[in-house]
């Protein structure tokens, strides 16, 4: 399977959740076309495998760092009609070129590889709003307040881009350092909306051993996703790639 089609319904309450329930298999591809159906309008998300090997030059950099690539690339292929091909390579050479200052680009992908960083929340929700996908980027957020407003947000059938870390919280007390279930370090993946078993349903470039052949897509209780989630503690920073942990986290509604 390359491809496969969810639909939002709604009850009635008129909040959207996606049918089908997740299968078990075929989601494990290095590329995963996601077909979400809403009544008349149809959008695509294709969701890509970082370490696939297929990004020519920057298969090394997307191996790595490329977690965040293609969280961009998918959002721009579903949301801006010219970037319907985009692949996460041509995000790298052509789309961060066109947004980022000349200086900041090159002095990223000049470094070594281990020093090359991804692209940060910040940095994405610039692209994003630059090309014409309105969206929000919440850098500090408290737990419940951002649940509620996540929950209501995908209950909308809107998308919303968030980064984990390896660690885990409960509230601001880290209690686990190197859980790492959703991450290595840091992992970009977006939350495309609520199944009827209330699991959040998400993309992921990563491939995680727990997961079987849910790659791809996964499926997770919110407040677990929260709970590796970080806010941005240097709120107001304007790092277009990552930097620290203080100056990035948070998550991005997309309108």
């Amino acid at each position: 399977m390359n491809c496969i089609h969810l639909n939002f319904v709604s009850d009635k309450e008129g909040r959207k959740f996606l049918f089908p329930i997740l299968p078990q298999d075929g989601l494990n591809e290095k590329t995963l076309n996601v077909v979400i159906t809403d009544g008349d309008s149809q959008r695509i998300y294709p969701v890509f495998q970082q370490k696939a090997g297929i990004y020519g030059d920057y298969s090394e950099y997307m191996t790595r760092h490329g977690c965040a690539c293609c969280s961009l690339t998918t959002a721009l292929a579903a949301f801006v009609e010219k970037y319907v091909d985009l692949k996460p390579d041509g995000t790298i050479s052509e789309v961060e070129r066109k947004h980022f200052p000349e200086e900041v680009y090159t002095e990223n992908y000049g470094k070594v590889m281990a020093r090359q960083m991804p692209v940060s929340l910040y940095g994405i929700s610039l692209i994003l709003q630059e090309e014409g996908v309105s969206c929000e980027y919440i850098g500090d957020f408290e737990d419940k307040a951002a649940e509620k407003q996540m929950m209501e947000h995908l209950y909308k059938g809107k998308p919303i881009i968030i980064e984990t870390s390896r660690m885990r919280r409960k509230g601001k007390r880290i209690v686990h350092f190197f859980d790492k279930k959703y991450a290595g370090s840091y992992h970009t993946m977006i939350l495309l909306g609520v199944d009827e078993e209330g699991q959040v349903v998400f993309t992921d470039s990563a491939t995680r051993d727990w997961a079987g052949e849910q790659q791809r897509l996964k499926r997770a209780k919110l407040p677990e996703l929260i709970s590796y989630m970080f806010p941005q503690k240097n709120v107001g920073d304007t790092h277009l790639y990552f930097s620290r942990k203080r100056n990035t986290g948070g998550y991005i509604l997309i309108r």
